[in-house]
């Protein structure tokens, strides 16, 4: 069995050590250190229109002014062609998604794209296949996710049929207007961040914040909506401001550091998929959890999302030994857990909360998930999995700080951090279960989409993951 511990994470580079567990005991651990650097943060112990080209050309060397450039016309003829902008905005976004925190501003590219369609329907295919560069990671892991019943053709239908939604609104805000169009642009990304299409709102280049300007808040994300829509029309004196402004801002940036004694657990108790319960699995895994908290001198201790399967009654009496010793220490632990919902209607229904557990010697807090992984977890039309939550606090009280909260597929959303956002949070807390994605770059795609939220508003992070 092998743990990551989580200790003073911050956005700066920290080394990394490794303890890996021995092979000819699965309890035993034999130390096995080496160090790394890691992209932001976290030191860790181990324990995913209608316009035609003459139009175009009129505004284009005024804005875009690539026709005076080294292959400028090859540029603004692959520009004017409707299929090289579909295709170009699957690589943009390939690339912005693909799990390095630098890359995420390359999403602001989508805009000049979008600006260039020359339909209603040409803007809706760039917006589609923007998004499907963003998912193509949901078809390998999809298999895994929902267990030995699934097929890598669940996987595409679930990518299409998400891309098609988040594309909606360039078919809804599109304008022949050369003038208007940045506006509907920002307006695109702004609809398809907030609910109800933000509840599959990944990819967005708003995100890009956290990465050119930490530390500005809510006046950075407006900064970056409004790049987007000039970048739109005037790409290289975006650039250009947009290059300055965030020099200076990273250079007066500081990053902060987590309250001392906070401690997060990696984890590696893999998982046998949706509906494939493991119940040897489960109980060696309870038994590990609580003999880290024994070894730990932390004060506050985090476990990822879901590592107890189901909280009951009797998993407060396995528990009890631990709790107690916790308690003696003023000690808090922190764990993801699965809680029973108790509606009569549903008691024989498989239908829970995702939920992480704060339990310290006086208190039980609970927060509930407030967007599970729709379709997989939250089941519309279904009294089974998950049930959504997307008006539910954002934010948890732990010690003398108030911690927002973002479990797993939240961190690739943009509107639970906002939502948390507007209650003044002093650190953020994610957790994830990504076993299922460890093939993938989902598992860093959601830390840098998460660091990139936290860094703009200056919080620090706190993240365990069990893979």
């Amino acid at each position: 069995m092998a743990f990551e511990s989580m200790e003073n994470s911050s956005l700066t580079a920290l080394p990394t050590s490794r303890i890996i567990g021995d092979e000819s005991s699965p309890l035993g651990l034999t130390a096995n250190t080496s160090s790394q650097q890691e992209a932001f943060g976290s030191s860790q112990t181990l324990i995913a229109g209608a316009s035609t080209a003459a139009t175009l050309g009129r505004f284009l060397p005024l804005s875009f002014n690539i026709g005076s450039a080294p292959y400028g016309r090859f540029i603004q003829k692959c520009l004017n062609h409707s299929i090289f902008l579909p295709a170009i905005a699957v690589i943009v976004s390939a690339i912005a998604w693909s799990g390095h925190f630098v890359t995420i501003s390359f999403a602001l590219l989508a805009s000049l794209l979008l600006y260039h369609a020359q339909s209603r329907l040409h803007c809706y295919a760039i917006l589609f296949c923007y998004y499907l560069g963003a998912s193509w990671p949901l078809v390998p892991g999809a298999s895994t996710f929902f267990g030995a019943h699934a097929t890598i053709i669940k996987g595409v239908l679930i990518c299409l049929s998400a891309c098609a939604l988040q594309a909606g609104p360039a078919a809804l805000l599109f304008t022949a207007n050369l003038r208007l169009r940045p506006i509907a642009i920002a307006g695109m990304f702004v609809l398809a961040a907030l609910p109800p299409l933000g509840i599959i709102g990944w990819g967005s280049p708003l995100l890009s914040a956290g990465v050119l300007f930490p530390g500005t808040a809510w006046l950075g994300l407006a900064g970056t909506l409004a790049l987007l829509g000039f970048v739109s029309r005037s790409p290289w004196r975006a650039a250009a401001v947009a290059a300055i402004v965030a020099v200076v801002a990273n250079c007066l940036y500081i990053p902060p550091r987590l309250p001392a004694g906070w401690q997060a657990f990696n984890t590696q108790f893999e998982g046998a998929g949706e509906a494939d319960p493991d119940f040897l699995s489960e109980f060696s895994s309870a038994e590990a959890i609580q003999r880290t908290i024994k070894q730990s001198n932390a004060q506050v201790l985090l476990f990822p999302e879901h590592v107890v399967t189901r909280w009951t009654e009797a998993t407060e009496a396995f528990w009890q030994e631990s709790l107690d010793d916790l308690a003696r220490r003023h000690a808090t632990l922190i764990v993801g857990a699965g809680l029973p919902k108790t509606h009569p209607q549903l008691a024989h229904a498989s239908s829970y909360y995702n939920a992480l557990i704060v339990r310290t010697e006086r208190e039980h807090t609970v927060y509930y998930q407030r967007i599970p992984v729709p379709i997989a977890m939250w089941k519309p039309f279904s009294p089974n999995g998950v049930p959504l939550n997307l008006l539910g606090p954002g934010t948890i009280p732990v010690r003398n700080e108030r911690a927002a909260v973002l479990i797993c597929y939240e961190q690739l959303l943009v509107w639970p951090f906002l939502s948390s956002a507007f209650e003044h949070p002093t650190i953020l807390i994610t957790v994830a279960n990504d076993y299922w994605a460890k093939s993938t770059p989902i598992p860093k795609i959601q830390n840098v989409s998460a660091s990139s939220l936290a860094r703009v508003f200056g919080i620090p992070v706190l993240s365990a993951v069990n893979k």
